[in-house]
């Protein structure tokens, strides 16, 4: 038995200031949980729980897993002239290129979508013969590198700030293309309004603007040398509108600066009696990898599957166009475990606050080693390689203010702000029939130390704390040298349609808490390192870091499973492949069904 003297009761609220006072009462089992450890004259007695607690709180070793439930709608039908892809599309038009194939005629267009197997996880087509496997095949696969060939899968975590960045987005009122360098803060464009007979000045935001009523902002111009106003309200009567639009006063502006449709930009001010400290800094994170492709370990989650389900149909020999019966899939549904075969040692990281990394990011990143990616052509109609085009979330919408929706500008080609300096490789395969020779592009693997950018994010150093303004995206489009997509945008071959999917999903290893400790060295024991001096209160201001397997009142806090000196911390994610919009009708498949007369046999998972 322990010793009771060795026990110390402490109240929640003098441990963590949001923890609460509860009444503990102890219970005293008839269970060992310690032992007498003998070694020549001396004893010690062990407490298992105390000693397994401290293990975990020294503990810096992490072995993070997750869970990815993979979302795909396979948007785009197009065709091919590089035979080996035309074999392996998921047909559209089978019935038709069929009639018109007979005799064979080389001059006919298959017109289908890429399989899944171009953006699964783990592809499945090892068996494929003129694609996969000899002879005149596209590439040799491996087994090994299933796993590898689409996705790679890396750890990260967040290392320091981007001031510099330019980010573009549009007002989606007035279609105004609105630039701005992240340091600048949140853009906006305002106009004149009236609630409650009142007369304001109202700012549109595309992102949420964090404000709150009674705080200020600074612009980024001035009224007659004044630059900082109180917020009045927010939205516009509508509550979808708070979180995008706020309100000052018009007290009678005379002249231009507060003209309808002025653009600019805001940072936010918490308390107007410390402009200084209490205003927001702006930035987007850059991420470090700390992992290599062979770390990580992609699994098959068992049998789950997304709610909807595999999408595939029987396509028989006479309705291909090399003659050869198979299962075409256009749509998967599996869920993956993501999982690394080494610890990660955090104990020197920081974050790009400079305090002790408390996330983790898993970073999911294309590689398209198939080729279909990429390539693209550049609005002279020269051979142009554009690699990975990445973004935030307020570029994803359709720039609405043409006829037929088009990608935001942001996306076009020949617009460098997009652009990643992710390194590429570009290789040659030629066909035989006819002669043709076409080039194909991948984006080459990571390594542990290389970066890239993630969030576009607000820092405020008095609340000491970081709020994501907008996620980072990336973009993928076909190579149109090799896929013609089908569509009304076929023409902008500058700024075709394409794929998004989010590359970062955090994990928590550790917390702060939601609360602010203030203190000076003298008065308080143990000011952390990261702490933020405020010279206007003359003293240190800051967020503890709860220990492991602590949950306050508000549900901050971790408590992952811990044995064998390291940590274990797991998360589950939907990945979605996001299409920019669409050119496909499901009735397109039972039109030319009615009018030959045979449909495609219904087929169950097992064929």
């Amino acid at each position: 038995m322990s010793n009771s003297n060795d026990l110390r009761i402490v109240l929640g609220s003098l441990r963590y200031k949001s923890a609460s006072n509860v009444d503990i009462g102890l219970n005293v089992p008839f269970v060992q949980t310690s032992k007498e450890n003998v070694e020549f004259d001396r004893s010690l007695d062990i407490n298992l729980s105390e000693l397994y607690d401290r293990e975990r709180q020294q503990s810096t070793n992490f072995r993070p897993t997750c869970k990815f439930s993979v979302l795909f709608k396979n948007a785009y039908t197009g065709y091919s002239n590089y035979e080996r892809f035309e074999k392996v599309l998921s047909y559209v038009n089978e019935n038709v290129a069929a009639d018109l194939n007979c005799p064979i005629n080389s001059n006919v267009s298959w017109t289908g979508f890429p399989q899944y197997n171009e953006f699964d996880f783990i592809r499945t087509d090892f068996n494929f013969s003129g694609y996969t496997q000899p002879p005149n095949e596209h590439i040799q696969f491996v087994n090994k590198s299933a796993s590898t060939y689409n996705w790679n899968y890396f750890l990260s975590y967040p290392f320091e700030n981007d001031y510099t960045k330019s980010l573009q987005a549009i007002d989606s009122i007035t279609n105004q293309t609105l630039q701005w360098v992240v340091s600048d803060g949140i853009p906006f464009v305002l106009y004149s309004s009236t609630i409650g007979g009142l007369g304001l000045i109202s700012f549109r935001c595309p992102v949420k603007h964090n404000l709150t009523v009674g705080e200020y902002v600074k612009l980024d111009f001035s009224y007659n040398g004044t630059d900082t106003y109180q917020i009045f309200s927010l939205g516009t009567g509508i509550d979808s509108t708070k979180p995008y639009t706020f309100n000052i006063v018009n007290i009678g502006f005379t002249g231009s600066t507060f003209n309808n449709n002025t653009t600019g930009t805001f940072r936010r001010i918490i308390n107007i009696d410390n402009p200084v400290e209490t205003l927001s800094s702006y930035y987007v994170i850059k991420h470090k990898i700390i992992s290599n492709t062979d770390d990580a370990v992609l699994v098959k989650a068992g049998f789950e599957q997304n709610i909807f389900g595999t999408k595939k149909k029987y396509e028989s020999s006479g309705y291909t166009p090399n003659r050869e019966a198979r299962v075409s899939i256009r749509e998967g549904a599996q869920s993956y475990t993501l999982s690394f075969n080494k610890d990660f040692n955090i104990n020197k990281m920081l974050d790009n606050q400079k305090r002790p990394v408390n996330k983790l990011f898993f970073t999911v990143l294309y590689k398209g080693y198939f080729g279909w990616m990429f390539g693209q052509l550049n609005p002279s109609n020269l051979v142009s390689y554009v690699g990975m085009k990445q973004g935030y979330e307020f570029n994803l919408p359709l720039d609405e203010s043409f006829t037929s929706p088009r990608p935001s500008p942001w996306w076009d080609l020949s617009n460098n702000l997009s652009n990643t300096n992710f390194p590429y490789t570009i290789y040659s395969r030629t066909q035989p029939t006819p002669s043709l020779t076409y080039d194909f592009m991948y984006i080459n693997s990571f390594m542990s130390g290389d970066t890239l950018d993630g969030n576009f994010c607000e820092w405020n150093n008095y609340e000491q704390k970081e709020r994501v303004i907008s996620e980072s995206y990336h973009k993928l489009t076909y190579n149109p040298n090799v896929f013609n997509v089908i569509s009304s945008n076929n023409g902008l071959q500058d700024n075709p349609l394409g794929f998004y999917y989010k590359p970062h999903y955090d994990i928590k290893i550790r917390d702060f808490s939601d609360y602010i400790e203030k203190g000076t060295p003298k008065e308080v024991v143990g000011v952390p390192d990261y702490s933020y001096f405020s010279t206007s209160d003359n003293e240190f201001r800051w967020r503890d870091i709860y220990t492991y397997g602590f949950i306050d009142n508000q549900g901050n806090g971790v408590n992952y499973p811990f044995f064998n000196d390291t940590h274990y911390p797991y998360e589950s994610y939907t990945f979605r492949i996001i299409p920019e919009g669409t050119n496909y009708i499901e009735s397109d498949i039972n039109y030319y069904a009615n009018l030959y007369g045979s449909a495609s046999p219904i087929v169950d998972n097992c064929e």
